[in-house]
């Protein structure tokens, strides 16, 4: 190899551990970060949390500010498994920016499904909406 294209490799190699680096922090610094970062998402992962009847990933979508505990429980003994089908959801605007509601429908052990949740911003991402406020505090 001749000289110059070590010198080049070298800084090829360096670049690409760099970038490697750079994605693993990303990765790991958002992979605790509440919410999701469009409301399509958010409902998408409450549905497939429900469905894989997952407590950690239900409490990531919870805006940090609530208390939800209680409320995941209860919506995973009702709803978790895959007996919830949803086969259609339609995200809504409201009167706020940060606040928008999702009908979603579908199945529940073979009957008639529906429900509406509601989706708030959560520092940039969207959340859903589950339990009261930790600091008795209105969420945003």
């Amino acid at each position: 190899m001749l000289p110059g294209m070590r010198s080049r490799t070298a800084v090829a190699a360096v670049v690409a551990v760099v970038g490697v680096v750079i994605a693993v922090g990303v990765f790991l610094a958002t992979r605790d970060t509440p919410g999701q970062a469009t409301p399509e998402a958010a409902v998408t992962e409450y549905v497939a949390a429900l469905q894989a009847g997952d407590r950690d990933r239900m409490r990531l979508l919870v805006h940090p500010r609530s208390d939800a505990a209680a409320e995941i429980d209860r919506r995973l003994a009702e709803l978790g498994g895959p007996a919830l089908a949803v086969t259609q959801s339609t995200i809504a605007d409201t009167e706020s920016d940060a606040t928008k509601a999702a009908d979603l429908s579908g199945t529940l052990h073979g009957a008639p499904y529906h429900t509406t949740i509601w989706l708030q911003d959560c520092g940039g991402r969207w959340c859903v909406t589950m339990g009261p406020s930790k600091d008795g505090n209105p969420k945003p």
